[in-house]
């Protein structure tokens, strides 16, 4: 039946209500998320305003922040108007310039000039007037968009055939894509990024359909493993150190160390204690004025300085303020009619969702230390206008997402 252009389809409509065929296309902005943004904003400044009085840093970290929000909400805003779903089209060109950028600085690096050794590891460029720039932090956008349009043009391809040769099929592809970002950033090392890229994929193989026989055994294994891990490293120290440690890199062994015995290894482990003094020092409702330090306070550490200055209160306002943007995340994902947009948030919040539990995880002692920054809070340029380009995405997602008239229901 057509009324006024809209075709209507009665089939089975005693038991459903079945929508227009014609969306209706008002575009509205995600208010919501732009405030939490901004509240972002806000706290982020603060403290690392009061982070770089420890007498450890020079220079005004919090006013180039400030500069660094500026960048990312007008990136975010343009992010906005363009259309989520082009991304389809054009993920394989953005996948392959993250992928150049690994390459050059494999290439490049070290370099005193253009791609220096810090902290450890060769994972930033050195633009001129700039400063310093990770690939890894916009590879792992564009890894995401390219996993989705992976699984959109998978599931519709085999949308009456779906098996566990095809759930295989699916997870080849998905391997091929993300083996040679991996083997890249294990080179730089950057064993931190790896594990995240893990989160991503652990995100969309549960959003994307696949059996839960394989998710089972590629999740559950991996889980099985670290638990075993732990046990044995308590319980059979000789073993796990002739069997395991002595085969990893001497940064990565001293990380081990210092996250399951910081009270014997002292120095590997003096990051986690002093974060934990520190967090432990706030109490309540806080210990402002009374510093403890704290090593990169303004980046990797920035939960510490909250939780020592306004204590319990003050990191479980930030948690929250995490809660609300996952939340949002996930709402967009759902109400989205775009099977590509539901894989792009789910994506997404694999890739927050964990950098924000390991980032106060290590903070607590409860996790290694990886580097991670603390998504919106931490000081840096590349990571907050990466983040920012990313939630353009989500708040994309929601801006074009096609509304209809009746929804599909059921009685």
């Amino acid at each position: 039946m057509i009324f006024k252009g809209y075709t209507i389809n009665y089939e089975n409509a005693g038991d459903e209500l079945v929508s227009f065929n014609n969306p209706m296309t008002e575009k509205q902005y995600d208010i919501n998320m732009l405030f939490v943004l901004f509240l972002f904003g806000v706290v982020s400044c603060f403290y690392i305003y009061f982070a770089q009085q420890m007498g450890q840093y020079e220079g005004s970290f919090h006013t180039s922040q400030m500069m660094f929000y500026v960048v990312g909400f007008v990136v975010a805003f343009s992010v906005i108007h363009f259309d989520f779903e082009y991304y389809i089209n054009i993920h394989w060109f953005l996948y392959g310039f993250g992928l150049f950028l690994l390459i050059l600085l494999d290439v490049i690096g070290p370099h005193e000039t253009f791609a220096p050794y810090q902290n450890g590891a060769v994972s930033w460029f050195q633009v001129p007037g700039i400063g310093s720039v990770q690939p890894s932090e916009i590879m792992r956008i564009f890894l995401v968009l390219t996993l989705s349009a992976i699984i959109y043009r998978h599931n519709s391809r085999h949308r009456e055939d779906r098996s566990l040769q095809t759930d295989f099929l699916l997870l080849g592809k998905m391997g091929l894509v993300t083996a040679p970002v991996i083997v890249l950033l294990e080179r730089q090392p950057d064993m931190g990024s790896v594990l995240l890229i893990a989160a991503i994929l652990i995100a969309l193989m549960i959003v994307s359909g696949m059996s839960y026989k394989i998710l089972v055994v590629l999740i559950g294994g991996p889980l099985s493993a670290g638990l075993a891990f732990i046990f044995a490293f308590y319980q059979f120290p000789e073993l796990v150190e002739r069997f395991f440690l002595s085969n990893l890199r001497s940064y990565q062994v001293d990380r081990i160390n210092g996250w399951l015995n910081p009270f014997e290894y002292v120095d590997e482990g003096y990051q986690v204690l002093q974060a934990m003094t520190a967090i432990g020092s706030g109490q309540l409702y806080g210990n402002y004025g009374t510093a403890v330090y704290i090593p990169e306070a303004h980046t990797d550490f920035i939960f510490a300085v909250i939780s020592s200055m306004h204590g319990f209160l003050g990191g479980a306002f930030v948690i929250t303020l995490y809660f609300i943007l996952l939340y949002q995340i996930l709402m967009t994902g759902l109400r989205c009619h775009n099977a590509f947009g539901k894989y792009l948030c789910a994506g997404l919040i694999g890739m927050f969702s964990f950098q924000v539990f390991q980032n106060i995880g290590m903070g607590l002692g409860l996790l290694p230390v990886t580097g991670f920054t603390l998504p919106l809070l931490s000081y840096g340029g590349s990571s907050l206008v990466a983040t920012m380009f990313a939630l353009g995405m989500v708040m994309s997602v929601r801006y074009h997402s096609k509304s209809y008239f009746f929804e599909q229901q059921k009685e």
